[in-house]
């Protein structure tokens, strides 16, 4: 189980972006950016999986992994997608 702390960093990282930038992460390097102990990854695949569930982050199986460059065929997180404070048909 990650610990509130661990948990935090993974949010913040997750949601460290740029307006129309979305960065993905492996979670070894998910892990690295948040500074989850390797050991800890089954947890932080749970952790992930909840964020997923509760709408705070985005998953897929596949891609290229921004933090290093690289592609995989592991799952890749990245933050939540974006959410717009008005509808332009309500103007």
């Amino acid at each position: 189980m990650l610990s509130r702390a661990q948990e935090a960093r993974v949010r913040e990282v997750l949601g460290n972006r740029l307006p129309g930038a979305s960065r993905t992460y492996c979670l070894e390097h998910l892990a690295n950016a948040a500074m989850v102990s390797p050991s800890h990854l089954a947890d932080l695949a749970a952790f992930v999986r909840a964020l997923r569930e509760s709408g705070d982050c985005q998953t897929r199986y596949g891609g290229r992994c921004d933090a290093e460059g690289h592609d995989t065929r592991q799952l890749l997180a990245w933050g939540p997608p974006a959410r717009f404070v008005g509808d332009a048909s309500s103007a």
